[in-house]
Order: C-alpha cells, then sequence, then structure tokens
C-alpha cells in the first residue's frame, strides 16, 4: 500500500490523450486522501482506496495544448503541461516492432525530416519479472517526433503515425509495448491459454523447462549462453559470412523470470497501462511462434480477445502485419512460415474489427530483420485509414477468392485487383504459384494474367486440382494489383476450422 501520492508516469508532460471518449487517470496513494482533477476548466474528485486511485476525464475533441493539475485540500500535488488530445494507439509485438528507426534502411533521412511535435511516443519500460509485493514505480515519459528522440522510436509505429497524422491532421500518441524474441503467449493473460486446450503446450513446455530449477546450475549455463552470444558478435564484427557465423545462440537458456516464459510481460508491462485511453492497437509478431504455426491463430485470436476485455471494448481495432518473406532456419523451401501468414489470414478473416498489412515483398532472405519499416508502417497505416478512419481507398493487394478449371489449368479469381492485376519489382514473369492434382505433389507451375484473373498450369499435371501462392519460407513471389500491393500467401485447398 503506497503512503505518498504518486501519478502514473503515462501522465507525464506531452500526454496525449484519446479524444472523443473520457479518459482514465490514475495513480496512487494513502489511503483516504481526497483528490481534485482540474482540466479545462471542469473539477473531478476522487479518493485513494487500497493505496489507489483513479479519475475519469470528460471527452474532449482533439487538440491543446491543455494542463492537469491535481491538488488535495488545497496543496497542489501535480501539474500536467503540453496536454494534448488525438488519437493513442498500442504498438505491441516482438523484435520488428521493436526495431528503432535509428537502425532501418532510412534511417537518415528519416531522422533529419522529423518534425512532428504532435506525434509522440512512450515506451512502456522492459520488466522482465518483479517480486508483487514491491511497488515500482514507472520511469519513462513521452517524447515529441523530433531529430532528438525519433531515433529510439519504435520505426513501424512511428511511420504508421506519420500517415495518419498526415490524413487526419491530428496529434497522434504511440505506446510502445513490445520485447523482442517474444512469443505472443508472453503478452496473454493465463486464464486465455487454458480457455483452448491445444495452447496448454506453452504452459507445459515452460514447466517442463523449469523443472526441479536451481539458480545456482543456471549461472553456469547463462554464462556459457552469454560467451556464445559475445563470440557470435565479436565474429560477426570481424566480417564473418553468414555461413562462417552460422545461426545466433538462441533462445536463451529459460529459468523463473525469463520474459520469454508465458504470461510473464502481460503482467509486467501490459498490464501497466490498462486502461489508457486507446483508438487502437498495432501488432507486429509471429516469428516466435511459427514452429507452432498451425495454434497460432487460436493464440493471436485469443490475444485480441484478451486484449479488448481489458479494454472493456469489443470493438477496438487491431491491426497487425502478415510476417514476410524470409530463409527461416536456413530452410528457404520450408512451410512453417507459410503456414504462420496462413493463420495470420484466417483471424484477419473471422475476427471483426481487425486489419491485415501484407509485407511478403518487403523481407530479407536471410535476416529475420528487414531494414525497411517504412514500407511496413505505411501498408499497416492504410488499414487504418480505410477500415477505422473510413477514407475512400484500398489497403489491401489481391486476394484468392475462388477457382475453376478450364482444360488443363486452374484459373484463380480475386477481391481487391483495383487497377487490374500486375507484377512488382519490374519483373515480366509472374512467380510464385505452384500447382498439384488432387492426390499429387505440388510442382512449380507456369503461371500467367489474363484479365483480373492468374492462369496456372503444368506441362506434367493433366487434371489440376489445386493451386497455392508464395508457400514457402523465403519467396520472391511477385504478384500485386494496379497500387502496388501484394498478394499474399494462399492455399486453394485451405480446410482449417
Amino acid at each position: 500500500m503506497s503512503n505518498r501520492f504518486q501519478l502514473h508516469a503515462i501522465f507525464s508532460e506531452g500526454v496525449i490523450l484519446q479524444r472523443n471518449q473520457e479518459n482514465p487517470v490514475w495513480g496512487t496513494g494513502p489511503d483516504g486522501m481526497q483528490l481534485t482533477l482540474e482540466f479545462q476548466g471542469q473539477q473531478v474528485q476522487t479518493v485513494c482506496a487500497d493505496g489507489k486511485w483513479q479519475a475519469i476525464l470528460p471527452a474532449s475533441e482533439a487538440g491543446g495544448p491543455h494542463i492537469l493539475t491535481i491538488s488535495s485540500e488545497g496543496r497542489q500535488l501535480a501539474t500536467v503541461q503540453d496536454v494534448y488530445f488525438g488519437d493513442v494507439w498500442l504498438a505491441g509485438g516482438q523484435s520488428n516492432m521493436e526495431w528503432k528507426v535509428k537502425d532501418t534502411s532510412h534511417a537518415e533521412a528519416d531522422i533529419a525530416e522529423a518534425g512532428f511535435p504532435l506525434i509522440r511516443y512512450f515506451e512502456v519500460p522492459k520488466v522482465e519479472w518483479e517480486d508483487p509485493a514491491l511497488e515500482t514505480p514507472m520511469n519513462a515519459s513521452w517524447k515529441k517526433a523530433l531529430p532528438e528522440h525519433v531515433p529510439d522510436f519504435s520505426a513501424v509505429a512511428y511511420h504508421f503515425a506519420q500517415h495518419i497524422h498526415a490524413s487526419e491532421g491530428i496529434p497522434i500518441g504511440i505506446i510502445g509495448c513490445n520485447w523482442g524474441g517474444t512469443s505472443a503467449a508472453c503478452w496473454v493473460s493465463e486464464s486465455t491459454i487454458q480457455q483452448q486446450p491445444e495452447l496448454q503446450v506453452y504452459l507445459d513446455t515452460f514447466a517442463e523447462e523449469i523443472k526441479d530449477f536451481d539458480w545456482v546450475a543456471f549461472e553456469s549455463v547463462q554464462q556459457a549462453y552469454d560467451q556464445a552470444t559475445a563470440d557470435y558478435e565479436k565474429r560477426k564484427a570481424a566480417g564473418a559470412t553468414l555461413e562462417e557465423l552460422g545461426g545466433y545462440p538462441w533462445p536463451p537458456p529459460m529459468n523463473p523470470h525469463n520474459p520469454m516464459r508465458p504470461c510473464g510481460i502481460y503482467e509486467t508491462m501490459l498490464l501497466k497501462i490498462v486502461p489508457y485511453g486507446l483508438k487502437g492497437f498495432l501488432f507486429y509478431q509471429g516469428e516466435s511462434d511459427a514452429s507452432r504455426a498451425l495454434l497460432y491463430d487460436k493464440l493471436l485470436t485469443g490475444l485480441i480477445h484478451n486484449w479488448r476485455s481489458l479494454w472493456h471494448n469489443d470493438n477496438l481495432p487491431f491491426h497487425f502485419v502478415q510476417l514476410t518473406s524470409y530463409c527461416a532456419d536456413g530452410k528457404p523451401d520450408g512451410e512453417s512460415w507459410p503456414l504462420l501468414r496462413e493463420s495470420q489470414a484466417i483471424v484477419n478473416e473471422r475476427v471483426p474489427h481487425t486489419g491485415m498489412a501484407v509485407t511478403l515483398d518487403c523481407g530479407e532472405r536471410d535476416d529475420i530483420h528487414p531494414r525497411d519499416k517504412r514500407t511496413v508502417g505505411q501498408r499497416l497505416a492504410l488499414t487504418a485509414l480505410e477500415h477505422v478512419y473510413g477514407r475512400e481507398l484500398t489497403s489491401s493487394g489481391p486476394v484468392y477468392r475462388e477457382l475453376h478449371i478450364e482444360g488443363g489449368r486452374i484459373v484463380l479469381h480475386f477481391d481487391h485487383t483495383d487497377g487490374g492485376l500486375g507484377l512488382s519489382g519490374g519483373n515480366e514473369q509472374l512467380i510464385g504459384f505452384q500447382i498439384a492434382a488432387e492426390d499429387g505433389l505440388y510442382l512449380t507451375a507456369e503461371a500467367s494474367i489474363v484479365g483480373n484473373t492468374v492462369q496456372v498450369w503444368h506441362p506434367e499435371i493433366t487434371k489440376p486440382a489445386k493451386s497455392r501462392y508464395a508457400w514457402t519460407n523465403y519467396t520472391e513471389a511477385n504478384l500485386v494489383n494496379g497500387l502496388g500491393l501484394p498478394a499474399g500467401t494462399f492455399r486453394t485447398d485451405r480446410a482449417r476450422e
């Protein structure tokens, strides 16, 4: 129980509050303390109980600046300057959402051109574990999108914010809540996992990993891992080739406090910002769950419902990035990533108020962290502009609808063919399609665009029955619509419920 007044760190100078809805403000304090919040000429009263307090600010249109003051019995306790109303998006996920502007392919220009004081970023501190009995004040504050701060913004979230800000002309706040290498299972409650029997494997695997755990023995294991990663970085800095380097040492050894444990940072990070007023969620994650790709649609669906329930709003928009193209585990022709991309597409189809940005053409064969985050942020913004802000635009590339068979060819029909079908990157040959007979193996298909359809065939397959597209971990598949937006991974015989 707190014995002194404290305002939650997210309500710091420069804060952006969600427009057009009531906004909770909260903190800690001694029981019985009476607080008065003054804001926009109005007063709101509340009382501390069980060491905590919360007040609700009335809804307001976009704009500012405003000043929030909090006092008790005539004594001023806190003043928050430069408060604006706008739209606030929570940016969650793993390393590709975490990836900073300064590490991207457009870093120099993006940093130099950053002059958006009404785009602001708040990063939730990474806390892998904490003693529930101890109070740990959050050390973080809002940063404006200016050259001195932008280098450390989430690059995807920053480019998303830029496009929304340019379109809507309102302040945009981004709350970064992400951690590299984490499974979606790290970001949900234990009950969310337990509600789906198939997902129990996440809890069972962790329980097995820490069975008979010993901290003393763990120290030597951790030291060996630290040495392996240091050796890797040293050889990389010395110019070793990818073949010489081998895979990055991963995952780190598990322990009861590891941030990769199921449900852990859900509690130490996500819950710390509930119920802050939001416009919606952004999510870029999935790489760490590719080994269980067939479960991912259930896991991501559970996460969406879990997060929406925390904010008591089943309609909160949830927009996410579909995995790109990557030579996962050194297996360019493997299917763990296309299976996960398919799981993501299933979620986008079945869960209301979601949007998916296809980034198949943004990948790098040998790097799980593509440096072009500008395109990813732009694509994510397009999905929000169409489906959340109601702009008359198309945010999707071609989406497979149906097939019919003509002679020895399969004819594929698509939705979202705005401007017609085409090829990306100046290519002259359509690639990425495979074809198979009913009980036969898939073979690389010949493919051509005919009107708004794609015809696929193979001289050895006289009775084709099914086709699939971009069905490998790494692919240079190149079908786009007239807007240059890419088609995503699909297969015509998908049969998953």
